[in-house]
């Protein structure tokens, strides 16, 4: 075993399992063994490994089992954790039984980075969207800028790709979810954000948010005096719990003093009354990303990014894939996919967002989430819900005799129901509330099914059901 309580230098033929063979666990074996440790990749699943990957994983003499974990594991000094392992795992258990030390992805890419500014979002709700928004404020200016972590290229890949390089002062921007922050020991980012904290995950976590808050306040637990904390000050329980640091910086709705950028009906304005950009010009669309831009510009404005620049970029950046993602409009009917709304609160952000009738696409994989709290924005914004994949039995039984609702046996099937349903002047709507992996590999695998499917709508579609 290696003692973790301080920053590893030489891990060489250090012997460590990565428990996990997706896209975060292959990223890791990577770095690690490029780093002169002796891997061991071990994947209960049956899992497939792209070609090229499976070619860099020989060349560095990476172990690699499926479909099981060995002993060998036990015979680890540390080991890597793969977010979506449940730490209820039996694997889990025996490793933590053996005292061998657990960290994330997150954690072991830490070690690696250059001399570089780190800046991390997390948040229940709005981390891609503000994520990818700071990542565009710093391109094109005195940074060399990264993007990834929670949502496309794995901060390990981020650090093997870029470890070499030499330029400009290197920024790195990650979405970091509760499940990376879980198990974080030295993983320390100079300006670090918490969006928002409501009930999501509650099925790992206990039923107890308190456990979920403590996970995201992880994000701080490196923090210093030079750091910066930005936190969304209408949300009482994370307001409550905020860590003990001096540069913390609120921002939402309320009139706090402490605000650099606030908020009317009208326009985003400094503290000292100066309008930033009036509100008809920010092209994201909703008032969840309108507290997205507030996060994002408090960061800009600690970085000192050019104004001109910022101000550019709000006026075009609409937002990304599979967020509240204008796809087409159809005979007179609007098609959003908002696949990542994968819990209550999302959903509820989507629904506020629109003042046509909707209908909306619900259900997935349960996550242990309370279904009723859509009940009174489905009745102000919902002209019918679909209701789909495992999830459907128990949001029929919470909006039976309330909402108009119909089944449909698969995603086709709904967006055909949904068509025939529309009228000119409505909205179609993909937001599950619900995890994707009864029917799809991912929430981008849903929502790419539902785009290509809305895509191919023609006048000649039946009107079967």
């Amino acid at each position: 075993m290696i003692d973790l309580s301080s920053l590893p230098i030489n891990l060489i033929d250090k012997r460590v399992t990565v428990l996990g063979a997706k896209r975060s666990g292959l990223a890791a074996a990577l770095l690690l063994a490029k780093n002169d440790a002796r891997i061991l990749l071990s994947d209960s699943g049956d899992v497939t490994i792209p070609l090229t990957v499976q070619s860099d994983l020989h060349k560095y003499n990476v172990t690699v089992e499926t479909g099981h974990h060995s002993s060998e594991v036990l015979n680890s000094d540390f080991v890597v954790f793969s977010p979506g392992i449940p730490n209820s795992a039996p694997i889990v258990k025996d490793i933590e039984s053996a005292g061998i030390p657990i960290v994330s992805e997150i954690e072991v890419a830490y070690w690696f980075m250059p001399e570089a500014q780190l800046i991390a979002v997390t948040g229940s709700n709005g981390k891609t969207t503000t994520t990818t928004l700071i990542y565009e404020m710093f391109k094109k200016n005195r940074f060399d800028a990264y993007c990834g972590g929670n949502i496309g290229i794995p901060f390990s890949s981020l650090i093997s790709e870029t470890q070499k390089d030499t330029g400009k002062q290197k920024v790195f921007i990650l979405e970091v979810s509760s499940f990376q922050l879980e198990r974080i020991i030295h993983f320390h980012p100079n300006a670090a954000i918490i969006l928002n904290v409501t009930d999501d995950h509650m099925d790992r976590y206990d039923h107890d948010i308190s456990l979920y808050l403590k996970a995201k306040l992880n994000i701080s637990r490196n923090q210093d005096k030079n750091d910066l904390f930005i936190y969304f000050d209408d949300d009482s329980l994370l307001k409550n719990n905020l860590p003990d640091l001096p540069q913390k910086l609120p921002f939402g709705f309320t009139t706090n003093p402490q605000m650099r950028f606030k908020t009317d009906m009208t326009r985003i304005f400094t503290k000292d009354d100066q309008t930033y950009i009036n509100r008809k010009d920010i092209a994201l669309l909703g008032e969840h990303n309108l507290l997205n831009v507030l996060a994002a510009l408090n960061v800009a404005d600690y970085y000192n990014l050019p104004q001109k620049h910022i101000k550019g970029l709000l006026k075009r950046f609409s937002g990304i894939e599979h967020r509240l993602e204008y796809v087409r409009t159809f005979n007179g009917v609007d098609y959003y996919n908002d696949s990542k709304a994968t819990n209550i609160e999302s959903v509820k952000y989507a629904l506020k967002s629109f003042t046509k009738p909707v209908i909306i696409i619900l259900g997935g994989r349960d996550k242990d989430s309370d279904f009723s709290l859509l009940l009174p924005l489905l009745q102000k914004h919902a002209k019918k819900a679909i209701i789909i994949g495992e999830a459907a039995y128990k949001i029929k039984n919470i909006i039976d005799g309330i909402i108009n609702y119909s089944h449909a046996n698969s995603l086709e099937n709904a967006v055909l129901q949904a068509k025939n349903d529309a009228v000119a002047g409505n909205v179609i709507l993909l937001a599950p509330a619900c995890a994707s992996f009864d029917m799809f590999d991912n929430y981008e695998h849903r929502g790419n099914v539902f785009k290509t499917i809305v895509n191919s709508l023609t006048e000649r579609d039946s009107n079967e059901r």
